[in-house]
């Protein structure tokens, strides 16, 4: 092979690896430029929910690994998004589906209290989940995906059993949140495709950009009602059922 055909060659790969979020890959450092800045959404959030975390009290191990998983999917966007290196598919990918078989685990937590611990979920389905993304990226795709769906069963499920421990309002008002902020994600994760009428490759405002400011906001939003007011709220009442004034 030529290396004038060898170098086209590799342009096409790189071309497609971003090429169904719309923006136009350009040749700088950030091939697309819109698309890895908001990518730092991620980060940002991973970041305000440990700050929270720190000022409430010591940071749970299931936060740690929740805000640095977030942290890791956007650090793997910026590079598919951006300089894209040799296995950016992968950093783009498996983050986003440890942090989905993360939640789930915790939700089955949730929903079988007396069974073994999130860990002994998340653990093992983990090292499957990273197994599989290496091996083909495509069907760690499939899994996120199936993953996804998953969740969504989970937390409907843990909603109407009312299952985490806030009063209704703040339950419903939670809910009806992550719901709004989810659906609004899921249109412009939708209409940031290359093949959306709403696309604008050379545009400053891209869709897909929004899609990742919103989707890491809905991971925060779900951290807040599972993680952070729940065991706060919990730790509360478990304190007051131990105080001689509570008695």
């Amino acid at each position: 092979m030529s290396v004038l055909a060898a170098t086209s060659a590799l342009f096409e790969v790189v071309r497609e690896i971003g090429e169904s979020d719309c923006e136009e890959l350009g040749t700088g450092f950030l091939a697309q430029p819109v698309n890895a800045l908001t990518s730092l959404a991620y980060v940002v959030v991973g970041g305000i929910t440990l700050g929270i975390a720190v000022r409430h009290r010591h940071p749970s191990l299931e936060t740690w690994v929740f805000a640095v998983l977030l942290a890791a999917v956007g650090l793997g966007s910026v590079a598919f998004h951006g300089p894209q290196p040799g296995g950016a598919r992968v950093m783009h990918d498996l983050p986003i589906l440890l942090l989905v078989v993360f939640i789930i685990a915790h939700d089955v937590k949730v929903l079988r209290p007396r069974g073994p611990s999130a860990w002994a979920y998340f653990v093992p389905a983990a090292v499957l989940s990273t197994g599989v993304m290496l091996v083909s990226v495509d069907v760690g795709a499939a899994f996120t995906g199936a993953g996804v769906v998953t969740v969504a069963v989970l937390e409907f499920v843990i909603y109407r059993r009312r299952l985490r421990p806030l009063d209704d309002s703040r339950r419903r008002r939670s809910a009806v949140m992550i719901i709004a902020v989810s659906a609004v994600a899921g249109a412009t994760w939708l209409l940031g495709r290359t093949d959306s009428p709403a696309c604008d490759p050379d545009g400053i405002l891209q869709v897909h950009g929004l899609w990742h400011v919103l989707s890491a906001v809905v991971f925060g939003l779900w951290w807040w009602l599972a993680l952070d007011v729940g065991v706060r709220r919990a730790d509360n009442a478990t304190s007051e059922r131990r105080s001689p004034a509570a008695r």
